[in-house]
């Protein structure tokens, strides 16, 4: 795929896969390539959220505004997101197959956050950050991603199956992670200037029936 005259991989010679655990439910990468596809992402994205209509369906505890189907953006970087999604996933569950069942960008503003959920329709989901925003001197755990399960080993270090320890990915600009869609996960109110952008696939082997949008729950 060409941004300009240079050509972008979908998956980068080396790319390096990681977890931030030792149950390997949770993979992590970082793509180095950013500045190549970043800017036209954000602007599409900053347009997109400045539409009145769109600008009507923000909810604080929803992650702010929403941004859905991501292959109708016309876009090469969100096709190359796309690409890039179901790759990890196809790694991730070692599946030949990847179905998008929703894809969806969520600008947060000052105040606007997830309460914990997991997404029913999918098998893994799977989150970009473009922009994690501005951090808040005053509250370091502004906008972080948690893992909150109690049926996670690693977010119950001090009693089995009572949730204790949020499991918080270090997300920068560039960072995937994908995950099995059941354990459940929530974004901290974020409290920063500059808006967090984050980009989410819910993807399975093969076409779940139904509407994603009426079953769904956000990221």
């Amino acid at each position: 795929m060409f941004f300009g005259p240079r050509k972008v991989a979908v998956w980068p010679a080396g790319l390096k896969i990681e977890t931030p655990d030792q149950e390997n439910m949770v993979l992590r990468t970082a793509f180095p390539d950013v500045a190549d596809y970043h800017p036209e992402l954000i602007d599409k994205i900053h347009r997109l959220a400045a539409d009145p209509e769109l600008a009507k369906q923000r909810a604080r505890s929803l992650g702010g505004t929403k941004l859905y189907r991501l292959h109708e953006w016309d876009l090469p970087a969100a096709d190359l997101l796309n690409a890039r999604a179901m790759a990890f996933y196809r790694h991730a569950m070692k599946s030949d197959a990847a179905v998008i069942d929703i894809s969806w960008a969520n600008v947060y503003r000052s105040g606007d956050y997830v309460m914990p959920h997991s997404h029913v329709r999918s098998t893994a989901s799977v989150v970009y950050m473009v922009d994690p925003g501005e951090p808040d001197p005053e509250d370091p755990n502004s906008g972080l991603f948690n893992f909150v399960d109690p049926r996670y080993p690693p977010c119950c270090k001090m009693r089995p199956d009572y949730m204790t320890t949020p499991l918080r990915p270090v997300m920068t600009a560039g960072t995937m992670i994908v995950f099995p869609s059941h354990l459940v996960h929530c974004v901290n109110p974020y409290t920063g200037g500059r808006p967090r952008i984050t980009i989410s696939w819910n993807i399975n082997a093969t076409v779940v029936p139904g509407s994603p949008l009426r079953d769904f729950t956000a990221t």
